[in-house]
This record gives structure tokens, sequence and C-alpha cells, in this order.
């Protein structure tokens, strides 16, 4: 039977899948944001008037995302993985260190990712970019920095950074699949383990109720061969 097999087989493809298809649209959007932060840079440094410099730091953001978009990447791929062993693979004897592995994988994974997560929530949520600038030397004061940001329509703020707010709340779903992978990958080991440890007694109890009917059958015989000689 098919869940003898392959223990919660549809929940995990469907978790599995989840899982993948979320983690790399969480690194799609981590480097979306990436790339568009770095256009915006590049815009603001070209307005400036000449003989002005303006640094733009968004070195804790960018650090975060980018472990937040590793640890997606990985638990895509291992879900992936996990997902074509599972469709594709029968797992004979070897079908419960497999899930062993597999559901320690994404668990690992996913705290990683959970870990990271929290700390770029936190600082979306709570931070904003260092923005200084300087004319020949002579630093701008930060409220004429701040003054100019408005006037050119830019936005330091992380919370109010469209495409930063979005690659910091799509992993969360992200997350919660991976969880419930891991979840379900670690109970279809141990309910693999169980059945193997069952199969054992079901195989002696069947061949002691073959001898005992075979028994039964050779009584049978003998009486009947007694009551023909009479």
């Amino acid at each position: 039977m098919a869940s003898a097999t392959a223990p919660y087989k549809f929940a995990r493809i469907a978790s599995l899948f989840l899982s993948f298809a979320f983690g790399f649209v969480a690194l799609a959007l981590g480097i979306d944001a990436l790339i568009k932060g770095n256009r915006e840079k590049d815009h603001i440094r070209s307005l400036a008037p000449q003989g002005a410099e303006v640094n733009i730091d968004t070195h804790d953001v960018e650090t975060a995302g980018g472990v937040v978009s590793g640890f997606s990447a990985a638990l895509g791929v291992i879900s992936l993985l996990s997902l074509v062993f599972l469709v594709l693979t029968s797992f004979g004897a070897r079908r419960e260190p497999a899930l062993k592995l597999q559901g320690l994988l994404l668990s690992i994974v996913t705290l990683g990712l959970f870990g990271s997560l929290v700390t770029m929530t936190d600082f979306v949520a709570n931070r904003e970019a260092n923005v200084t600038a300087s004319i020949s030397g002579v630093p701008i004061p930060p409220s004429i920095v701040h003054s100019l940001e408005q006037s050119l329509g830019a936005q330091s703020v992380y919370r109010e950074i469209p495409y930063i707010r979005t690659a910091a709340i799509v992993p969360w779903f992200t997350l919660l699949f991976g969880l419930t992978s891991s979840v379900l990958t670690l109970l279809a080991a141990s309910s693999s383990r169980a059945r193997a440890s069952d199969a054992p007694a079901h195989h002696l109890d069947t061949a002691s109720n073959d001898a005992g009917a075979g028994h039964v059958d050779e009584k049978k015989a003998n009486v009947s061969v007694g009551q023909t000689r009479v």
C-alpha cells in the first residue's frame, strides 16, 4: 500500500513543494531588493551637486538579507531534492535513515532561517539607512541631508521602502512551510521505524499460524486414515 511505502506521502509532497517554491521566491526577492537598492543609490548620487560626495550605508540590512536569502535557497534546494526522492524513489530497507537525514537537514536550515529572519525583521522595522554627505571634504549637517532626501523623494527608512519590506515578509511563509516539511518528514521517519520493527513480529505470527494450520490438517488426515481402516 502507498501509506506503507511512503508515510504521509501526499501531505509531504504538498509541504515540500511549497517550501521549495517559497524558498526560491524569497531568494529572488532578496536579489531584486539588492539590485533595486544599488540602482537607487546610484540615482541619488547622480543628483548630488558637483563636488558633493554622498554615502548611503545599508550594510546592516544587506547583510541580514543576504543570510535570509542564503537559508531560503538552501531550504528550497533540500525541499526539491526531498520531493524528487519521495516521488521517484523506492526507499526499500534504507527508507528510515534517508527520512531522518532529510528531516535533520530541513530542521537545521529552518532554524537558521528563523534566526536570520528575526534579525532582518528587526532591522527593517526599526532602522534606516545611514546617509551622510560632504562638499569638498566638509560634512553637511544631518538636518540638511534629511531635507535634501525629502526634496529628492528619497526614502532612508527601511520599512517605508516597498521592495525591502516585501523581501522581509515573504520569507516568513518560506519558514512556515519549512517547519511543516521538517515535522512531516521526521514523523514519516518515526512511522517507518515503527513499521519496520513490527514487520518481524508479524512475520513470526504468520509463520506460527501456518505451522498450526498444518498441524491441524495433519491430525485430520490421520483421523481420516484411521476411520478408513476401521
